[in-house]
């Protein structure tokens, strides 16, 4: 892939996760009563409840909802060693928002945005290989 495609993917899926970080952290945005309510049912199938670590919803939509827009400026601004680190961290993000979607029961269509967006931040990271 050329550099200046690279540098497009980055800054493509950065504002992306910006966008989708902010409803989970602001009130006046129309989506995030949906998302809360959502993140109740997210945080019964959390993957370390076998363990006994089951979060608090809100704290837990905030928590994604701060590492997605932490981890989407430093994947659109950030230093090429910043873009890697911010994409493997949203790429664990992803993983765990398919393994949520998957224990909930819901279709395997709702994963195909986070399969997506796995795919794409895959694809950055191997770039050059």
């Amino acid at each position: 892939m050329a550099a200046g495609s690279a540098h497009l993917l980055s800054i493509g899926l950065g504002l992306f996760f910006c966008t989708t970080g902010l409803p989970k952290l602001f009130s006046f945005i129309p989506a995030h009563k949906v998302l809360k309510d959502e993140f109740v049912k997210f945080s019964t199938v959390f993957p370390l409840k076998p363990l006994g670590v089951v979060p608090n919803p809100t704290l837990y939509m905030y928590a994604v909802g701060v590492v997605e827009f932490g981890a989407g400026v430093m994947l659109g601004m950030g230093s090429p060693d910043q873009q890697v680190a911010s994409a493997v961290v949203l790429l664990g993000v992803m993983v765990g928002a398919i393994q949520t979607l998957l224990s909930l029961g819901r279709a395997t269509t709702e994963c195909i945005p986070a399969a997506v967006c796995l795919s794409l931040l895959g694809l950055f990271l191997f770039q050059g290989l």
